[in-house]
């Protein structure tokens, strides 16, 4: 409160009386000390608010960038990931036509197993029979030229 004198009381101090209870008692401040005070704290204040605020400026750049880089990242992660998906594909393609030649060539070879053998029975059909030198001398006399049973073609399965 203003005083008559231009004193604000604000401030307070202790003192001792002849018993043990200390009262405090207001000590005048001049209005001037109180208005510097006022005018200090309104500027510590606003500084503060300055502060604050570049703060929180600061942080948006700052969650601004990172925004733009994550955004970069994720692009090119996506980026990768399609090359990724098509280079399975093409894989998965390959090991697809890689797959049906095998199983071609499996075929291929399982035919080209049986004509070996039908020609084999084929051979052994119209082979020479054995010499008389072969048989020996016992049995030479004894062994006489057989004509085939079957014809060649018949013990083939193989059809082209």
């Amino acid at each position: 409160m203003a005083s008559p004198a231009g004193m604000v009381s604000t401030g307070t101090t202790t003192t001792s009386s002849a018993g043990s209870d200390q009262v405090p008692v207001p000590v005048p401040v001049p209005a001037v000390v109180v208005e510097e005070r006022k005018r200090r704290r309104k500027e510590s204040n606003r500084l503060s608010a300055q502060r604050s605020r570049a703060r929180k400026q600061q942080q948006l750049d700052d969650l601004a960038a990172q925004a733009a880089e994550l955004r970069a990242r994720n692009g090119a992660m996506a980026l990768a990931a399609r090359e990724a998906a098509r280079r399975c594909a093409a894989v998965q393609a390959e090991n697809d036509l890689l797959r049906a030649r095998g199983i071609q060539l499996a075929a291929d070879l399982q035919s080209l197993t049986e004509l070996v053998h039908c020609l084999d029975a084929a051979a052994a059909c119209f082979a020479a029979p054995p010499t008389a030198a072969a048989a020996g001398a016992a049995g030479a006399g004894f062994i006489m030229p057989q004509p085939p049973l079957l014809d060649a073609t018949m013990h083939c399965n193989y059809y082209y």
